[in-house]
């Protein structure tokens, strides 16, 4: 099993914390987010990671290439133009074999052992129950996502697919939820993992802040 971490974006909903510093290493209790990522992956024993960038990119690659390219495999897919969720992913793990990947959103923050994920397969998603009744991104039934009924749910931006997944798209740019694991969802081939875990969306200033205090 291998693992890739998106760290594209531009952070936008966070203002001025990201006008010269990309989401990614934004700092949580004193440490950049995608630390905890890497950390918590090299402790689950993953030895190649790989992670797209775009804005500020290079901010991100040399961080993480001196803090960890001694521990760790470390593959940055850098994109001139974005490529979509999807498309930043296809690219990134172009060079992975046929199994397992976990993919990651950087801008989010957990208790999660990353060793959990071996206990998994593709293709699944991991969820946690929404904080209000239809507030979340979809329903969970019999361990499936179901895009029926009351959205109960929500996607924690953790995630394992295979690549051939991801080729079955021949667009070079596209949207991973939308054009990828929705359809799998609407064929009931998605596997909804339910976490009980502490975890936050560090996408929004409030969020950053209520961490940080």
């Amino acid at each position: 099993m291998k693992a890739m971490i998106l760290a594209a974006g531009y952070g936008k909903r966070l203002g001025e914390f990201t006008k010269s510093k990309p989401k990614p290493l934004l700092k949580v209790k004193g440490k950049p987010l995608i630390d905890y990522h890497i950390e918590k992956l090299i402790s689950a024993g993953f030895k190649t990671i790989a992670i797209n960038t775009h804005y500020l990119g290079n901010q991100i690659s040399d961080h993480v290439i001196n803090s960890f390219g001694q521990k760790v495999e470390i593959l940055i897919s850098d994109e001139n133009e974005l490529l979509g969720t999807g498309g930043g992913i296809k690219k990134a793990i172009s060079s992975f074999g046929d199994e397992d990947i976990v993919i990651i959103n950087s801008d989010i923050y957990s208790d999660l052992d990353y060793r959990y994920f071996s206990k998994f397969s593709s293709n699944t998603l991991f969820v946690v129950p929404a904080h209000q009744i239809d507030s979340g991104d979809f329903f969970v039934k019999e361990n499936l996502v179901n895009l029926e009924g009351k959205k109960n749910y929500t996607w924690t931006g953790f995630s394992i697919i295979k690549k051939e997944i991801l080729n079955q798209n021949d667009a070079l740019s596209f949207h991973y939820w939308h054009d990828c694991l929705k359809k799998l969802a609407n064929n009931n081939k998605l596997n909804a993992e339910i976490l009980d875990i502490n975890w936050y969306d560090v996408g929004n200033i409030e969020t950053l802040k209520k961490l940080n205090n």
